[in-house]
């Protein structure tokens, strides 16, 4: 009887997961044959609260089809100075909710 490294078994195994896209299983646990990989995520009640509150944020239309007409156009420009001016702006909010 030969009795081989086992780092090569398990060496294969890495190799061939790799390269049929599966994952290895996480240590003590079992894989059970034909089953998907499942990944899983639980978002915070901060986050669940955001989610519901940007649901519900109106749309405005008109400003929408404005902008896309636009785009379409060719004519829609960004003023960086705008866009920098709002960044800070929520950041300092954003700062503000933090240190309260």
């Amino acid at each position: 009887m030969k009795i081989g490294n086992s780092t090569d078994s398990v060496q294969a195994d890495i190799a061939a997961r790799a390269a049929n896209g599966t994952r290895s299983p996480a240590a003590g646990s079992q894989e059970v044959a034909g089953a998907a990989p499942v990944d899983r995520i639980e978002l915070s009640a901060t986050s669940r609260s955001m989610a519901a509150e940007g649901s519900q944020a109106p749309v405005r239309s008109d400003k929408v089809a404005e902008v896309r007409a636009a785009i379409d156009a060719g004519t829609f420009n960004v003023s960086s100075q705008a866009v920098a001016e709002k960044m800070i702006s929520a950041a300092a909010e954003l700062l503000q909710t933090i240190t309260r």
